[in-house]
């Protein structure tokens, strides 16, 4: 008994302890899941994605670049902020301190102290939560700091602080993120430091401790802080001196006199007080400790800001910059015109003159036929309409806007407009709008529809090159042998590939064949990701959103592959996100007889010294240069980036960062190179430059004397049905430049008028080449200023006030039908401009548009027809009878039909024999009538009876033709 213990043995249960354990780890993957699954099944899906495209190097670098940046601003920020707090703790042992609660009065509830209980915890959330923060944001930096690893030189210099422009571009940026997120860890450690050293001040004062050496013992904390924090304010005003050759003034960019002169230098003092004031901070916390040096010092500091940076900058300009602005300027003004020349690239354009005459003569118009048998009739919006009617087919397919090319038809080479029939399952009938048909069934477009610029059948509809399914060619060059196009512009949605038949027939739809008995096909190229097993379709399925569609579906197998990311801009965007892309991409037919799409990319910053900021594709951009032309096969999504401005420093520091990416032009190939253009977003940009910046003398720049506006055109609202005048569109035309000995080129083209209200006379206009070497190469024509040269809003208005055209427009617009009108081009021919306005007419019941008049125009003469050649006859009436003669056997085509015929002029004319014939009185009848007839047409073009005038033209050619059978014995 002696040996039976008192109590009973304890016995310890451990089993609840492990279920408790397993129920924590199960927690923490629960949350860890929460907080980071997304992004884990992210960069998995992106690797494999990347993998497919052939480009594992480029996401790879990305992924590892932003990896370091985000581990060494993760550690960085977590020391800044908790290491200084280790040793605020021994400062400030109050607040570490067990808490006391002496509640003997109610005076004692000022003796509390609760900040231990709270501190240490939230000193350790601070700092996590400010390094995964700071972690976060600087890793998604990642093509800032590549570019500071590899940025090039530019060879160009900045007149203020002589550095390459490339130190602005590629250094600038990275040293600027550094700083701002020091800055902002050192004001955040001042804050809390201050608070927790008053918190604990008035702590240790409500206990009655010293007074005196209490506020010596909390400001050491508070001026080390500081003095960090001057520090880091030093840094980021150092750099800040470098934003002023970027800052925007009323006359220019870049910095002006008073900033070079007075505020740099006041930039300058304060950022050395800065650095004195955080040693005399130091030399404070250690030795002296008294309050009001920090005081002083602040003031100091405010002091020095305020006169040297504003006040005495601003007073400067005021009286002495402001009185001899332009002579104090000039050398500003003449940095920032080089600079904003050369970074928007327009420092390139060949300026020449052109003297426009008012009229269009027949040799003119026989020397340019090539040029006129390609003036674009179709407004691309209305063929857009057309194709949606007789093209479409069924309703799941869609055109996009057409784009304008140039192909070799039948030898010769002409313009055309070609648009890819792309697949939308969203217009699929509702019956059929299921997973299985969206995402395996209906997976790619089908084919092209080409028509030339100005083909029509006689009912005003398109004459096509190619159309139908399968693709019908009626010119032998052109042929496609891969129709099929599974990434194009309308191709938002994934789709699986190589599935599995479920029926005699294939499992894709390929187009709808004839008598109900659709195609279908399977695809036959490599790109896409694997689907792979039970991990990888759980893993697609919660990326993409197929849930159990894609985990219990038949149509499966080994070989099925997954395409994804289809939209072929958004496939080069995500390849290469560094880069600006153009918003249309164009479709082009390679002489292997497959599709590829062409995107123009572009390089750009806000950062190059002294250039201007514009806003471009809603961005302030002072730099832009078109570098790249990214290529992508329609039909396995293959996507290459060919370098087309090899001297761009911002896409040579891209290829530094990412050499397997890019590629030299050279090595695109043949076919596809003579279908490159000259892209309509890069001049636009450029043009709108140019407006201000072709003048290059600086008096001229800063009277704002000859400033140019890009050229306006009314355009139907579609919501109002009001006219607006909106500025012009470029357009791309296959042409003959003046000047130039080489015949056909295709060249983009947008006019100019003068800046200001009211003034729409044209003033110039540029052209940029896209054939062969002559690529990108600008030209400018100018006007002399002493001549009136009308632009298209004046041509517009004239065509409104004809009163055969207003009228005929009136009647078009009446109930049942609409008019449409095309946009005006303004065409070079010779020495001459031009003007062509197509007009259509679209039936209520019908979206589908015809082409029922062209309205032509020269300074000073307007022809309106039911055909381009029918209103150029009519504005240049010698060529209609030159024409005619040219029709009559020999002898009859010696005589002009533009002469006065009479009948001793006709007794007088010769046979192919040489023989004089006499003429029968029928004969003389009919010269005299032709002779009146001449009279008449020329009577009736001067009143502008343009129509009345067209049929007595039509009247002489049968009368001539009458002529000439009874002169050949007829």
């Amino acid at each position: 008994m002696d040996n039976e213990p008192i109590f009973e043995p304890e016995v310890i249960d451990l089993t609840p302890r492990r279920k408790r354990k397993k129920l924590w780890i199960a927690l923490a993957i629960i949350v860890a899941l929460f907080l980071f699954g997304s992004p884990l099944l992210t960069i998995y899906i992106d690797s494999l994605w990347f993998a497919s495209t052939g480009y594992s190097a480029v996401y790879w670098y990305k992924f590892k670049l932003g990896g370091w940046l985000f581990l060494l601003f993760l550690v960085a920020s977590f020391l800044l902020i908790r290491l200084p707090f280790f040793w605020l703790n021994r400062v400030l042992p109050a607040l570490t301190e067990k808490p006391r609660v002496r509640l003997a009065s109610i005076q004692d509830m000022r003796d509390i102290n609760l900040l231990p209980i709270v501190y240490r915890p939230g000193v350790w959330i601070l700092s996590a939560a400010v390094a995964l923060l700071s972690a976060s944001s600087m890793s998604q930096q990642w093509a800032t700091f590549a570019l500071y690893l590899h940025g090039a030189t530019t060879a160009t210099s900045d007149p203020v602080f002589h550095r390459d422009a490339g130190f602005y571009l590629f250094k600038l940026p990275a040293l600027e993120l550094v700083a701002d997120w020091f800055l902002t860890l050192a004001a955040l450690l001042f804050v809390v430091t201050a608070l927790l050293s008053l918190y604990v001040n008035y702590i240790e004062k409500a206990r009655g401790a010293n007074t005196s050496r209490t506020n010596k013992q909390s400001l050491l904390p508070v001026n080390l802080a500081a003095a960090v924090l001057a520090l880091a304010l030093a840094m980021e005003l150092y750099l800040n001196r470098f934003d002023m050759l970027t800052a925007t003034h009323d006359l220019f960019s870049g910095a002006s006199y008073s900033d070079v002169n007075v505020r740099l230098m006041g930039m300058t003092v304060l950022i050395v007080a800065l650095l004195l004031a955080a040693l005399l901070l130091i030399l404070n916390g250690l030795v002296m400790r008294r309050g009001r040096v920090i005081i002083w010092t602040l003031g100091g500091l405010a002091a020095i800001w305020l006169i040297g940076v504003i006040v005495l900058p601003q007073t400067i300009h005021t009286f002495s910059v402001k009185p001899n602005e332009l002579a104090k300027e000039s050398p500003y003004i003449q940095a920032n015109i080089n600079a904003t020349r050369h970074a928007f690239a327009i420092d390139g354009f060949e300026e020449r003159a052109f003297q426009p005459t008012p009229t269009l003569t027949a040799q003119q118009v026989q020397a340019n036929q090539q040029t006129l048998d390609n003036v674009r009739l179709w407004d691309r919006g209305a063929l857009q309409a057309v194709l949606g009617q007789i093209q479409e087919i069924r309703t799941y397919y869609e055109f996009k806007i057409p784009d304008v090319d140039r192909y070799q038809i039948n030898g010769q080479p002409k313009q055309v407009l070609i648009a890819a029939r792309e697949m939308n399952v969203d217009q699929l009938p509702e019956q059929s709008r299921n997973w299985i048909n969206q995402h395996i069934v209906y997976t790619h477009g089908y084919g092209v529809a080409m028509t030339t610029v100005n083909g029509f059948t006689s009912e005003g509809s398109p004459n096509f090159i190619l159309k139908n399914m399968p693709v019908e060619s009626s010119a032998p060059e052109i042929k496609i042998t891969r129709p099929e196009i599974y990434f194009g512009e309308s191709t938002n949605s994934h789709v699986y590939v190589r599935t599995k038949s479920q029926s005699a027939t294939l499992p894709e739809f390929n187009y709808p064949a004839e008598g109900n008995n659709d195609s279908y096909t399977q695809y036959e190229g490599q790109a896409g990701i694997p689907v792979g097993g039970l991990f990888r379709k759980l893993a697609l399925a919660a990326y993409l959103g197929d849930g159990s569609n894609l985990l219990f579906s038949d149509y499966f197998k080994d070989e099925s592959l997954l395409l994804m990311r289809r939209n072929v801009r958004d496939r080069v965007k995500e390849i290469a996100p560094f880069l600006l892309f153009e918003e249309d991409p164009y479709i082009v037919i390679g002489k292997d007889g497959k599709l590829y799409w062409i995107i123009d990319g572009f390089t750009y910053s806000d950062r190059y010294p002294y250039s201007t900021e514009y806003r471009i594709a809603n961005r302030e951009v002072n730099y832009l240069r078109n570098s790249v032309k990214a290529v992508v096969d329609a039909y396995d999504g293959t996507a290459k980036f060919y370098v087309f401005d090899a001297e761009d420093a911002m896409i040579q520091s891209y290829r530094n960062i990412f050499p397997s990416l890019f590629l030299p032009s050279s090595e695109m190939p043949k076919d596809l190179r003579e279908h490159i253009r000259y892209p309509s977003f890069q001049l636009n940009a450029q043009a709108a430059v140019y407006t201000l910046y072709h003048i290059q003398n600086t008096q001229t720049f800063y009277n704002h004397e000859d400033l140019w506006a890009i050229a306006t055109d009314e355009v139907a609202n579609t919501e109002t049905g009001k006219t607006e005048a909106t500025p012009m569109r470029s357009y791309h035309l296959l042409m003959q430049l003046p000047g130039e000995k080489k015949n056909m080129e295709f060249v983009n083209i947008l006019p100019f008028t003068p800046a200001g209200q009211g003034r729409n006379n044209m003033i110039g206009w540029v052209a940029a080449r896209s054939d062969g070497d002559n690529y990108g190469h600008m030209l400018v024509f100018s006007f002399p200023k002493n001549v009136t040269v009308n632009g298209p809003t004046q041509i517009r208005a004239r065509v409104n006030q004809d009163p055969q055209l207003s009228a005929q427009m009136t009647l078009w617009n009446q109930k049942g039908s609409r008019l449409l009108r095309g946009q005006l081009l303004v065409i070079p021919i010779a020495d001459t401009l031009l003007y062509v306005e197509p007009f259509y007419l679209q039936a209520e019941n019908s979206p589908m548009p015809e082409l029922r008049q062209v309205a032509i125009a020269t300074q000073e003469k307007l022809a309106a027809g039911k055909t381009f050649e029918e209103a150029l006859n009519l504005l240049v009436p010698e060529l209609a009878a030159q024409r005619n003669a040219a029709a009559l056997p020999p002898a009859a085509s010696a005589k002009s039909s533009t002469e006065k015929l009479s009948t001793e002029k006709l007794s007088t004319e010769k046979l192919s024999t040489g023989q004089p014939m006499p003429l029968t009185g029928e004969m003389e009848k009919l010269a005299r009538q032709a002779q009146q007839l001449i009279l008449d047409y020329e009577r009736l073009t001067a009143e502008g009876k343009h129509r009345e005038a067209g049929e007595k033209l039509d009247q002489l050619k049968q009368t001539l033709n009458e002529l000439a059978k009874k002169r050949n014995g007829g």
